[in-house]
């Protein structure tokens, strides 16, 4: 995939469980985004980072992520997210790595 946006991969993170699952985590799968790791240099100013960048979060876990509320988010809870969000992909067929056995 060459391109940064990917609408089936944005749209697979609705009504999944938050992959981030912070102790503000609202649980709610209905808010449930694809947010986007704005970490590592991965995007510019007003730029988001290419959509396998990213994982499932609910709503108040994401402005936490995001720094738009007040809370922990740990690189660790980050890179965890980070796999779940990847390995559900590539059950679902939207990643796929030639060659791999899933």
């Amino acid at each position: 995939m060459t391109q940064r946006a990917n609408q089936k991969i944005r749209n697979s993170a609705r009504g999944k469980p938050c992959a981030l699952r912070l102790q503000c985590c609202n649980g709610n799968n209905e808010t449930t985004v694809l947010a986007h790791i704005r970490k590592f240099g991965w995007a510019g100013i007003a730029q988001k980072p290419h959509d396998l960048l990213a994982l499932y979060a609910c709503s108040s876990c994401h402005d936490v992520m995001d720094g738009r509320a007040k809370g922990e988010c740990e690189d660790a809870d980050i890179l965890r997210a980070h796999g779940e969000t990847l390995m559900s992909m590539v059950r679902e067929g939207l990643v796929e790595v030639k060659g791999a056995k899933a």
